[in-house]
């Protein structure tokens, strides 16, 4: 009797599992395509405003080249290949609000409403990488050293984004999004790296 009991049970085992996982991917679906929890009716989300806060140039990375040419009699010159990439980030901050759009089931919709927004506005999509190749030559004079630092950046930008929910309940919402790559170039003074 027992024998014919250990399948059974691990069949009842297997389609609780099973029903549970199939259960979880139509209630994504259902979150994705913009339904309500609850009711299964059609939630429109509109973003009515942005606020930005903040935007800033962040420094990603830097890379030294030094040239010493103190005991040369003529230019000293080196040419070199600068390679770097980046990612367009976005992070929304928790708060109140958005621990309640998590709690209603709206944050997917919000994260990509969001997103799609910036996208647009920003013309580049969150998410993707973009990669920089810069050649750059440098030179020193005869009896000289230099150092020369290339920095990479991105820019930042903090924001709030207010969302409407169906016409009726509102969310502000806080963002931080990287995006861009750039780099710039600048001579050191030999005194800044004596040691």
């Amino acid at each position: 009797m027992l024998p014919l009991l250990i399948p059974a049970g691990i069949s009842a085992v297997l389609g609780v599992v099973v029903g549970r996982k199939v259960a979880e991917i139509a209630r994504e679906d259902r979150l994705q395509k913009g339904y309500a929890k609850a009711f299964n009716k059609p939630v429109t989300v509109e973003i009515v405003k942005e606020y930005i806060v903040s935007d800033e140039s962040l420094i990603l990375a830097t890379e030294d080249v030094p040239l010493d040419n103190q005991y040369g009699n003529q230019d000293l010159s080196s040419e070199h290949e600068f390679i770097r990439t980046a990612t367009i980030s976005l992070e929304i901050a928790k708060n109140r609000e958005v621990g309640s759009a998590l709690n209603s089931g709206f944050f997917k919709a919000f994260e990509t409403k969001i997103a799609d927004e910036l996208s647009k506005s920003l013309g580049t999509k969150i998410g993707s990488q973009i990669t920089r190749r810069v050649r750059l030559k440098f030179s020193v004079g005869p009896q000289k050293s230099a150092k020369y630092r290339i920095i990479w950046k991105q820019e930042s930008r903090r924001g709030l984004f207010e969302i409407l929910v169906s016409n009726k309940k509102r969310y502000k919402i806080p963002y931080m999004v990287n995006y861009g790559l750039s780099h710039s170039v600048e001579s050191i003074s030999d005194e800044a790296f004596s040691t």
